[in-house]
């Protein structure tokens, strides 16, 4: 997809925080038109569709994710720091914009629409890729246990990061999420890391 306009920016800002309040239910063009402060006619100028808002704003979390992963990874760090640094910059961003949470995490707003669960899809493999090629590394078969599949421990650190990220926005954040998050990952360090080591 080409870039945005800065007017693209802004209605892919209020997009996600209508469906972060509302679900998708809430997300029409009379809604987003109104909270951007724009006729209808003028969101069709930048967007097709109600569908070309949804895959911009998985666009922007894919954006967002790879840069984050990519940044964490490739450094000189062991393996398990590179992992946690993922965790805690992955925690960060969630605390920095909840609103997204609610999309990230909204099986509803994506399941009826294979074009849309394609790219939670590919998003997910992406993430999981850059993971397990960390811990299929020369580094990480050194640093990680190998008695439990990189495949493995990767859906754990996965499915962590989403149960503390849902609790957190189901409890209307009423906790420290990077807090609670960082604690966990001390816990899940020790399961991957190789218990010789």
């Amino acid at each position: 997809m080409k870039p945005l306009t800065p007017r693209g920016e802004q209605i892919v800002d209020v997009a996600i925080k209508l469906l972060s309040e509302g679900g998708i239910s809430a997300l029409t063009t009379k809604n987003l038109a109104e909270a951007v402060g724009v006729s209808e006619p003028a969101l069709y100028r930048h967007f097709k569709g109600k569908m070309d808002i949804l895959v911009a704003i998985l666009d922007r979390l894919e954006s967002i994710m790879r840069r984050l992963f990519e940044d964490s990874l490739n450094s000189e760090e062991c393996v398990l720091d590179q992992l946690q640094l993922a965790y805690k910059r992955m925690l960060h961003m969630f605390a920095a914009e909840p609103a997204m949470v609610s999309v990230v995490f909204s099986e509803e707003i994506f399941r009826h629409d294979s074009r849309l669960s394609e790219r939670v899809s590919c998003i997910m493999d992406m993430v999981q890729g850059h993971v397990m090629r960390l811990m299929r590394s020369q580094k990480g078969r050194a640093e990680c246990r190998r008695d439990v599949p990189a495949k493995d421990l990767t859906r754990v650190m996965m499915g962590s990061i989403r149960f503390i990220v849902t609790r957190w926005r189901l409890s209307g954040y009423s906790f420290d999420l990077e807090k609670e998050g960082l604690a966990f990952c001390k816990s899940l360090r020790l399961m991957i890391a190789d218990p010789r080591n």
